[in-house]
């Protein structure tokens, strides 16, 4: 198996699986390694590698330990694609009932013939052809050949199974795993579009055949683990259809359990990548001695690239920005990287033009495969309206109204953008709750159908995917000329937005003993209510807002109204609910904040120590109280006001305090360093 391995049609037989290239996570392990596992369905859209896993599986029994099938192959996939007709449309397009017939007799007499098991059967002649035909040994062939069954021979068949051969299925001694892939190949032309059942030069043509053949292969292969534990079908399917199958059966908890649902996380793709540098030859490498100790360094001859802003990005970073997170992806751009010579990928420029082609091939590749999923819409001719990968909500609109004029389509608009969006190739600006950071996110493939709906998400900016930078700049050349230059595009990383930043104030708040409010499910829409309203009187007076439920983020001018605008809200939640308390943390900073058109501000760009910091002191503040940092204290000091900041007792929170009275601030449980801030109380004029 060679490096840069894309597709898994390469791997023939079990010698030509290198066991290096496969990258094994956790699950993979257990899905390898445990004969016993209950896992048998493997579900990814295309380019996540499940042909490669089921294959990887097969190997496994290679010790003879079970009779597989196929028995002189690593798996049983059709080859070509079936003509269809109205009657077979209509026996196969509305459900998956006669599709579990279909794969229920072939898994039933291929086992039976592998394990020789057949004599005596008294079958119809139809299935008893099937049963002494020595030509037909796989699932597949018999599978194939039932699909010619009228529906008389089929229900015949189906029934005879049931009472002959599902009978004998149950007294296998001898283990039998079967592995079957490639349905959903098989069938593909039935996704041309997605339009209803119609007539075309490949026969009649229908989705539901592409979805149906898959979900009732996979309602068979469960069947048959409860009927013989000796018997193991393995399966390969796309995620759409068993997506469909979740939402279809009340199986779909039982059938979730018993899936492997391919998915890497960013160290898993990086390992991946390495893992192919590693098989290079030393020839094609920049610097051959640094590759154990660095193999991205020995591929590229460096470990960052450097943008126009003077900015570095790791250089594996900068390829996954490029892909669509799918180990394929990876395989793709590898390749392209290691046509160019060493002296060639030294060169920054010529790596990033590789990258970038590779990235474009991806695209082109992707966009033919979610056609059929878009309901008629024209991606191809939406980018010639795209002027550039940043957008705003209104320019969404606008695109939105004139593509639907352009295609006759504005009595009923396509979602374009939410199309986009659901594919993963619209990306959003979204503040990460854990670090407080605003970053840029795109969805996996797969990771929404797109019948979930048409709603587009609320967003400042969104965010055109770069691998479709050349492919749009191919309909609308003006593309290239107005790409961002202020961020870079990509899954994870920080959003920022140019503009001076600003003196401002952040509060944060917690309800106190929330919890307790929850298991009482009217007081818990009480005091949420109570508080959004609290809030939602003030926010005039704040210059941003964000509302969580049971805690909020204020950023407020200065000190004194922070701490009025808190106290007020303080004080009605409490004379609301009787009861319900606040935590209030407060710290000064300057803050990068961005604004819509209309001067409203719609996210936070910089200044995100400032809410780390009140995110960490939130917690440790007494109830009812507010605690401010130095920095507060001194800027309340600049101006008269009613309130002052004084020390916090010695005795308060002192496991958490050093000598000095500072407090401990890291996050509890982590393996962060210590972090002493100096911390005080607000309090009014003659109160302790």
């Amino acid at each position: 198996m060679r490096a840069w391995t894309v597709d898994a049609d390469d791997i023939q037989i079990a010698d030509d699986l290198d066991a290096g290239l496969l990258h094994r996570t956790p699950w993979i392990e257990s899905f390898l390694e445990q004969k016993g596992s209950d896992r048998f369905i493997v579900t990814a859209t295309k380019g996540f590698g499940k042909t490669l896993l089921l294959k990887a599986k097969r190997i496994s029994y290679g010790d003879g330990t079970a009779a597989c099938i196929p028995a002189n192959g690593l798996l049983d996939k059709p080859i070509g694609d079936k003509i269809f007709n109205s009657a077979m449309i209509a026996l196969y397009g509305e459900s998956t009932d006669n599709w579990k017939r279909v794969w229920l007799v072939a898994i039933a007499v291929a086992t039976l013939k592998r394990v020789d098991m057949t004599a005596g059967l008294r079958v119809n002649p139809q299935l008893h052809a099937l049963l002494h035909n020595p030509s037909l040994t796989s699932v597949i062939d018999h599978f194939v050949n039932l699909l010619d069954f009228d529906r008389g021979e089929l229900f015949r068949s189906a029934n005879d199974t049931d009472n002959q051969l599902i009978p004998r299925i149950r007294t296998i001694s001898t283990p039998v795993a079967i592995f079957v892939d490639s349905i959903d190949e098989y069938f593909n032309k039935h996704l041309t579009n997605q339009a209803p059942t119609r007539a075309s030069n490949a026969g009649e043509l229908s989705p539901n055949i592409w979805y149906f053949s898959q979900m009732g292969l996979v309602e068979v292969a469960y069947q048959l683990r409860r009927i013989s534990h000796q018997l193991k079908v393995f399966v390969a399917v796309r995620k759409e259809a068993f997506a469909k199958l979740e939402d279809t059966t009340s199986m779909a908890q039982q059938y979730r359990g018993s899936i492997v649902d391919i998915a890497y996380s960013t160290a898993s793709l990086r390992e991946i990548f390495l893992n192919n540098i590693r098989r290079e030859s030393v020839r094609n490498l920049v610097h051959p001695s640094r590759l154990k100790t660095n193999p991205l360094e020995a591929f590229f001859g460096t470990t960052v690239v450097t943008h126009a802003s003077g900015e570095a990005e790791d250089v594996f970073e900068y390829v996954c920005r490029y892909t669509l997170r799918r180990p394929r992806d990876f395989m793709t751009i590898g390749r392209k990287l290691a046509e160019l010579s060493p002296e060639e990928r030294r060169q920054e420029d010529l790596a990033k033009k590789a990258i970038h082609e590779g990235a474009t091939a991806i695209a082109h590749e992707y966009l033919n495969e979610i056609e059929p999923y878009l309901g008629g819409i024209e991606l191809r001719r939406l980018f010639a309206f795209l002027e550039r990968n940043v957008l705003l909500r209104d320019d969404c609109e606008r695109v939105f109204l004139e593509y639907a004029e352009a295609t006759g389509a504005l009595q009923d608009p396509p979602h374009v953008f939410s199309a986009l969006y659901r594919a993963g190739l619209l990306g959003v600006v979204d503040v990460d709750l854990a670090t407080g950071r605003t970053v840029q996110k795109f969805l996996l493939p797969g990771e929404r159908a797109f019948e979930d709906g048409d709603a587009l998400p609320g967003s400042s900016h969104y965010l055109l995917h770069p691998i479709l930078t050349a492919v749009i700049a191919e309909a609308n050349p003006r593309y290239v000329r107005n790409l961002d230059r202020t961020n870079e595009i990509g899954p994870g990383l920080a959003w920022s937005e140019s503009g001076p930043d600003e003196a401002l104030c952040a509060v944060r708040a917690d309800v106190l003993h929330f919890s307790a409010f929850i298991r009482e499910g009217a007081r818990e829409t009480q005091v949420r209510d109570a508080l959004h309203h609290a809030i939602e009187k003030r926010s005039a007076h704040c210059v941003f807002v964000q509302e969580d439920g049971d805690a909020f983020l204020l950023l407020v001018r200065s000190p004194r109204d922070a701490i009025g605008i808190a106290k007020g809200i303080q004080v009605e939640l409490y004379e609301t609910t009787g009861e319900a308390q606040l935590r209030i943390a407060m710290d000064c900073g300057r803050v990068g904040i961005e604004r819509d058109r209309g001067g409203d501000v719609v996210a936070v760009r910089r200044g995100f120590g400032l809410l780390r910091n009140v995110a960490r002191i939130e917690p440790l503040v007494e109830p009812s109280q507010i605690w401010v940092t130095e920095r507060f204290r001194e800027a309340l000091e600049q101006a008269p006001s009613f309130y002052r900041a004084q020390p916090i007792d010695p005795g308060v929170r002192a496991d958490l305090r050093s000598p000095d009275g500072a407090f401990n601030v890291k996050k509890p449980g982590s393996d962060e360093d210590d972090e002493f801030v100096p911390l005080f109380r607000i309090v009014e004029p003659g109160r302790v």
